[in-house]
């Protein structure tokens, strides 16, 4: 994060660096919620095909650093050290699962990068567990990039956009970097679920947080007392 040298260790960060803990989160997207109440205000009336999905750290400064830095920079070493984090995601959860799968990326997109940062996730998670990474997807519409689209521009763009390449086992997590909207990861599982998956979990190192009902600075109770 701070691009300074250090000691290696399981997630390869210095004593002054820190990910954005995403710990208050949504039961149905997974992604840091405002408020205590299970869900947050943007997916609850939402069609949801996977059945729960989690993520690591939210995506703040210091993460999109780091999965910037993987997915554009040439930084493939990063995908282990991310992927620890995800594991300790994972282990506090009760999914029951087959295999691991990921998020299949646009052809060209591919070719011009050289790989699949969500597939290069999925096969670390599955090197820490006894899970096979099984690729189960495939792109078959070209699309807009995302991250040019308003949240209702990205849940049309993908509509249909994926299939499954074979007859999916049962129980699958499915993987990706990032998860914005929770569009991509949707349509996946809908692809999964028409083909014979009975239960998909989506699994990413960071979600984008819930927007906060104003963007008003917070008031304190401490503002209104005669001083």
């Amino acid at each position: 994060m701070c691009g300074k040298e250090i000691t290696p260790s399981r997630y390869s960060l210095c004593g002054n660096c820190m990910f954005d803990q995403n710990d208050n989160y949504c039961i149905r997207c997974g992604r840091h919620k405002v408020g205590i109440g299970d869900y947050c205000g943007e997916c609850k009336n939402e069609t949801i095909y996977f059945d729960e999905a989690r993520s690591a750290v939210n995506y703040t400064e210091g993460a999109q650093n780091v999965v910037w830095r993987m997915k554009y920079g040439d930084a493939r070493y990063m995908a282990r050290p991310l992927a620890q984090y995800m594991i300790d995601v994972l282990v506090r959860t009760d999914w029951a699962f087959d295999c691991f799968s990921f998020v299949p990326p646009d052809k060209k997109r591919v070719r011009r990068r050289g790989y699949n940062q969500a597939e290069m996730l999925a096969n670390e998670l599955a090197a820490l567990t006894n899970k096979p990474c099984v690729n189960l997807l495939e792109k078959v519409k070209t699309t807009i990039n995302q991250a040019r689209l308003t949240r209702q521009e990205r849940l049309v763009n993908l509509i249909d956009a994926f299939k499954a390449k074979c007859v999916p086992p049962e129980h699958v997590v499915i993987v990706d970097d990032v998860m914005t909207t929770g569009a991509t990861l949707n349509e996946c599982a809908k692809s999964l679920k028409k083909d014979g998956a009975k239960i998909v979990y989506a699994l990413t190192f960071a979600s984008v947080p819930e927007k906060p009902l104003t963007d008003e600075p917070v008031q304190n109770i401490h503002d209104f007392r005669p001083q």
